[in-house]
């Protein structure tokens, strides 16, 4: 264990008490073990062995956790665009040995597919949002005290030409 002391300072009679009471403690067999503990000691601001500076390890460089992420990201993305890659690659040789009729034929159908999904993805999104926009709103009310709540609905029914009732009710059907 290192001696962070100052060099030639002697510790104080309450200093050398704390030392000793805390290796006694440390060494006793009915001391339950911490399970936390703060070096209040400050860490060296060089290297604690030998004079070397720090340098870059092997494998990815050091950098903030975000931009770690980040690279993850793009790392897993790129191996799965190989798949895409590859079919595209396949179909375009395979058509290579087709007429540029056929060739423009294809290419405009496959645009086709791509756009009837693009126009689908809008309008299931925009269904998405028209239901969620007549949801009704979460409200929670709290109250300290006695309450008492009434609930009224209208009921409105309408049959034939114009002929309407409605109905007053408590809630409670």
């Amino acid at each position: 264990m290192a001696d962070h002391r100052e060099p030639g300072r002697e510790l104080t009679a309450q200093e050398e008490f704390e030392s000793i009471r805390l290796l006694a403690e440390g060494l006793s067999s009915n001391t339950p073990l911490p399970t936390r503990y703060r070096d209040i000691v400050p860490a060296p601001i060089e290297p604690t062995v030998g004079d070397a500076v720090p340098f870059a390890q092997p494998g990815r460089p050091p950098m903030s956790q975000h931009a770690t992420d980040h690279a993850t990201l793009v790392i897993v993305y790129s191996f799965g665009s190989l798949p895409v890659g590859g079919a595209i690659s396949l179909v375009l040789w395979q058509l290579s040995s087709v007429s540029s009729t056929t060739l423009a034929i294809a290419g405009i159908g496959a645009a086709g597919v791509f756009i009837a999904i693009g126009a689908a993805a809008r309008m299931i999104g925009r269904a998405f949002r028209d239901v969620a926009s007549e949801l009704p709103d979460h409200t929670v009310n709290q109250y300290t005290g006695t309450v008492y709540v009434q609930h009224t609905e209208l009921h409105t029914n309408t049959r034939g030409f114009g002929r309407t009732n409605n109905q007053l009710t408590d809630g409670q059907q």
